[in-house]
């Protein structure tokens, strides 16, 4: 029954790479042929217009005018031109706007790419808008292509704050909305009315939205701390969305602080999917708000854990009793761990463990979370008082050189909050191979987007002795990859000795030829090398083709030292 599905794999996965061969003969063709086809590009009569005015989505409110916030206008007389190919990665010919060809372009027959842009787009930057467009045009045989009437709009993507009147004059002026898009972030004070402008990574985006501060309620002396997470879904580049916060008032006369989402895109409406705030009750009785305490230590201090630390055994002789108290009761736990070792983060995965979890619901994590000293959901949610001892953990971060953080945030049955961050440093110096994916944080899964490209990065001082990866697929199973030819654990410095776990895959001959034929690198420009630079983004197209899920490329790399780093690629297709 299989049978079918594999051979239609295996001509998809044919079809892929012989369309990649296809496309580079042509084009050494096109290049060394002094008779080859052209045609000719003319832009004398071109005319670009730089659209900055969005058009506000009706929301029956009042919104302020984007028009008014905008930075200068720009000059498209100093806008960088570029001519590429199709695929957008070669670049044909490149000039400012101002200074554009008069004469006739020529080109060999084909489809290009007429590029514009402002500037490079910066991570996140005030007042910095970037325009540009991307207009796609073909070459055909002794004729002329004529670019006319074209329009630059905004790349990047703009973000506003403000608040309402009454809910400014309650706040403290060290209150803050931190904004960030793809790991890029900018801080709003209070009196901020500048935007801010992102770097949109993906062709969705996420925004994510961290309110901190002090509210004073009316008739109160005292002010009491607040912080409010929120997330904006599926932003583009070229959106500008403005966040206005607000005091929502219930009919049982409390209060709470609430958002809304005003968006614009050029010539176009749009619909923010915008998560449920987290709208905290205002909590003015600090006496009733949780802690969260280090039993005989201060929380707020990093602590170093040095060899004299822990035993002969790795035991830690620190104690680490940490007691959480909630007159109110705990309604929730939220554990966020972060690091600056990455291979600390990778392996959390060995314990069904991920960067972020609730112990009121640790769901299939509650086994070895409890292995590490947390407790258990019973022992947590509904409690006033929890006591437990996280010195079990110690022992297995002692491996891991770098600083580790534990942020925990508890929240109680009436809306109180209390965050705290155990910071612990393991000395020593971080040696050892060093995967990284260019452009994006190969600790978080992505989906599989169109233009998405994979470029895998392994820095190895000592240079790398041995290169595997394990792919772990819902859809691309180990009979599927060996129906085209591959098997699911590879050994890229020694393709034949990779295994099927199928036991299908009785010639290996063919694997070192298929692995270069999807971007992998093989032998000799794998072992002893100091760096390897590749990309698998001919890959994505075999993934997308068996369907939708979750596709993990587990990489493991040991340089000559001995020393093994453990890296996944993490992708879904949706």
């Amino acid at each position: 029954m299989k049978m079918p599905r594999i051979t239609t794999l295996f001509t998809a996965a044919a079809a892929v790479l012989l369309a990649g061969c296809m496309n580079e003969d042509l084009h050494i063709d096109n290049r060394n042929d002094k008779d080859a086809e052209k045609g000719y590009l003319s832009l004398a009569g071109l005319s670009v217009e730089c659209v900055t005015d969005y058009k506000p989505v009706d929301t029956g409110v009042e919104s302020k005018s984007l028009a008014a916030t905008r930075a200068g206008e720009p000059d498209v007389n100093t806008f960088d031109c570029m001519i590429l190919d199709a695929t957008g990665t070669q670049t044909v010919k490149t000039f400012k706007y101002g200074a554009r060809p008069t004469d006739k372009i020529e080109l060999d027959k084909g489809n290009y790419i007429f590029k514009m842009q402002s500037s490079e787009i910066p991570a996140a930057e005030w007042e910095n808008p970037v325009y540009g467009l991307a207009e796609p045009f073909t070459i055909t045989r002794n004729e002329t292509t004529s670019l006319t009437d074209l329009v630059c709009k905004l790349l990047n993507i703009q973000v506003s704050v403000s608040y309402s009147a009454d809910l400014k004059a309650a706040l403290s002026d060290d209150t803050t909305t931190t904004i960030t898009v793809g790991g890029n972030s900018l801080v709003f004070a209070l009196n901020e009315t500048r935007s801010g402008y992102f770097l949109a990574p993906l062709p969705k985006n996420n925004i994510d939205v961290l309110v901190k501060g002090s509210y004073k309620a009316e008739g109160k002396d005292e002010a009491s701390r607040f912080e409010m997470n929120a997330t904006i879904k599926d932003v583009k580049g070229g959106q500008y969305s403005d966040i206005t916060l607000y005091i929502e008032y219930s009919t049982e006369g409390s209060i709470a602080i609430d958002a809304k989402i005003d968006g614009w895109v050029v010539d176009e409406e749009i619909v923010c999917d915008f998560s449920t705030f987290i709208s905290e009750n205002i909590i003015d009785d600090d006496e009733n708000k949780p802690t969260i305490t280090w039993l005989d230590n201060d929380i707020d201090t990093p602590i170093t854990l040095s060899d004299d630390k822990f035993d002969s055994r790795g035991n830690c002789l620190v104690d680490f009793y940490i007691d959480v108290e909630a007159k109110n009761t705990i309604a929730s736990m939220l554990v966020e761990i972060s690091s600056s070792n990455g291979e600390f983060m990778s392996s959390l995965g060995s314990y069904n463990l991920t960067s972020s979890f609730d112990l009121c619901d640790a769901g299939a994590a509650g086994n070895s979370l409890r292995i590490m000293g947390y407790p258990g959901k019973d022992e947590v949610k509904g409690k006033e008082l929890v006591s437990f001892d996280l010195k079990p953990q110690m022992k297995l971060l002692k491996e891991f050189v770098g600083t580790h953080n534990f942020k925990a945030t508890v929240k109680d049955a009436k809306g109180g909050i209390c965050e705290k961050t155990l910071s612990i440093v393991i000395p020593g110096e971080e040696v050892g191979p060093v995967i990284k994916w260019e452009g994006y944080n190969i600790d978080q899964r992505y989906p599989i987007v169109d233009g998405m490209t994979v470029d895998i990065t392994v820095d190895a001082p000592a240079g790398i002795k041995a290169f595997e990866v394990k792919i772990v697929s819902d859809t691309l199973t180990p009979q599927e990859l060996a129906g085209v030819g591959l098997c699911d654990n590879i050994n890229l410095v020694n393709p034949e000795d990779s295994v099927d776990s199928t036991g299908k895959l009785e010639d290996k001959s063919g694997i070192e030829d298929a692995l270069k034929n999807f971007g992998f690198p093989t032998g000799s420009s794998v072992l002893n090398q100091t760096r390897v630079e590749f990309s698998i983004t001919n890959f994505l197209g075999l993934l997308s083709f068996t369907g939708n899920g979750e596709h993990n490329f587990i990489m493991k790399v040991t340089d000559n030292d001995g020393v093994q780093k453990t890296k996944t690629l993490m992708l879904v297709k949706e």
